[in-house]
């Protein structure tokens, strides 16, 4: 087989997923080293895209300047004028992506088989069995390519100088992150209120409430709750993808919802603790098992679920967490 020299590759959508997908990308720079490797990232998670790996040219992608699938289309055009691609690889198995791959018209145009989209692809594959980590389905998809493809672990991420990225206050920090896109993986506020107080008053620990701008004011009512303003820093929507990472390197601890922070967070080699809400850990786990616990209430007759919604209401996979077994790492 022809070895690729322009590659295209579109990312997936979410924080967590371009998380997971850093395995694959360093496999395919490891694979491809001449190649000229082009990432296509949602607009507005693109200034992570440098950090997981060497690529050519980063393109972000707004469904605001291109909805519905024509604009899609129009926009996998665009790079066609601009280039002519020997390889597509579409991480997402949306209908979408595979549209954007086939209008580039790249030679070779790999992804998984799912909602009539395998007509589009040139590479179509089936999907690996239930179960399997969604760093290894995306890195799946080169060894399918390429059965020789350079598979190697992967190193922490790092921000150089973080304190001069994002400063932070004097002392030890511990980041605690309470939202979710999803209700079900949403930490409720009157339990993070009550991990909170444990923590303010056993522990020393400046804590820094991250989040998205849309989260803000969810995370501003349970600061002002919780009063201790002098100790309590609400960073939701004040930091960018950069900054967040700088935080997280600085950080103490992380303990966190299953979201896109608990991902960045591990990649970055900060002692985690994500909460597993609604979740499937053998799919969606952090990639690095160094530093990381994953706690789980015990006997839940409902757990694991991976639905968005709590199908019993009230989320007790993470309304039953025990505040002192959290802190116990933090103190190790």
């Amino acid at each position: 087989m022809k070895i690729p020299k322009e590659i295209l590759v579109r990312l997936p959508n979410w924080l967590g997923d371009m998380v997971m997908a850093y395995p694959f990308l360093d496999s395919l720079r490891r694979t491809y080293p001449a190649a000229n490797i082009t990432i296509i990232a949602k607009q507005g998670l693109e200034s992570l895209v440098p950090y997981l790996g060497h690529f050519n040219k980063i393109i972000p992608f707004s469904k605001k300047e291109f909805p519905g699938l024509k604009g899609v289309y129009r926009f996998g055009k665009s790079l066609q004028k601009a280039t002519t691609y020997d390889l597509f690889i579409s991480l997402p198995d949306s209908f979408s992506a595979a549209v954007m791959g086939y209008a580039t018209g790249a030679r070779h145009r790999v992804g998984y088989r799912k909602e009539l989209r395998q007509w589009m692809l040139t590479h179509p594959t089936n999907f690996p069995p239930a179960g399997t980590h969604r760093s290894e389905v995306y890195r799946n998809l080169l060894l399918y390519y390429c059965p020789t493809a350079q598979i190697s672990k992967v190193d922490f991420l790092e921000i150089e100088a973080p304190e001069k990225v994002f400063p932070l206050p004097v002392g030890k920090h511990l980041i605690f992150n309470v939202n979710s896109n999803a209700d079900s993986r949403r930490l409720p506020i009157f339990k993070a209120l009550e991990f909170i107080e444990f923590w303010m008053k056993t522990t020393n620990y400046h804590l820094i409430l991250p989040g998205h701008h849309t989260e803000f004011d969810y995370v501003e009512n349970i600061a002002k709750l919780a009063g201790h303003s002098d100790r309590i820093f609400n960073l939701a929507g004040k930091t960018t993808i950069p900054e967040l990472m700088a935080v997280l390197q600085q950080a103490d601890q992380l303990i966190t919802t299953d979201t896109g922070i608990a991902h960045l967070g591990n990649a970055m080699g900060t002692h985690t603790v994500m909460l597993l809400g609604a979740a499937d850990e053998r799919v969606t786990a952090p990639i690095f098992t160094e530093r990381l616990r994953m706690p789980r209430v015990p006997d839940l007759a409902c757990a694991p679920c991976v639905r968005n919604t709590c199908k019993v209401g009230g989320v007790p996979c993470l309304t039953g967490m025990e505040v002192d077994r959290l802190l116990n790492p933090l103190e190790g």
